[in-house]
């Protein structure tokens, strides 16, 4: 039976002044990347087996204190062939 993969990018927008409080949040996620981030904007990278677990963590990344938005810019899903993982 194969198995899927999927690997989301967001831009995070934040109040400045909880930067850091919201990025140690977002550490904490399972299989949540930070990739970039400026005073006011966070790239995040997440993987996930299934879709309901990308939005399950967009969701829990949204309800941090201080978070303005987290909106998807590119979701990608892939079935893995036995093996691969």
């Amino acid at each position: 039976m194969s198995k899927e993969i999927h690997i989301t990018s967001l831009v995070v927008q934040v109040l400045p002044q909880k930067m850091a409080e919201v990025r140690q949040q977002i550490m904490t996620i399972e299989n949540a990347e930070l990739s970039v981030n400026n005073e006011v904007k966070l790239v995040v990278v997440l993987e996930g087996d299934t879709q309901r677990a990308i939005m399950e963590s967009i969701e829990t990344i949204n309800a941090i204190p201080g978070v303005l938005s987290a909106t998807m810019v590119y979701h990608q899903s892939e079935e893995l062939k036995e093996g691969e993982e």
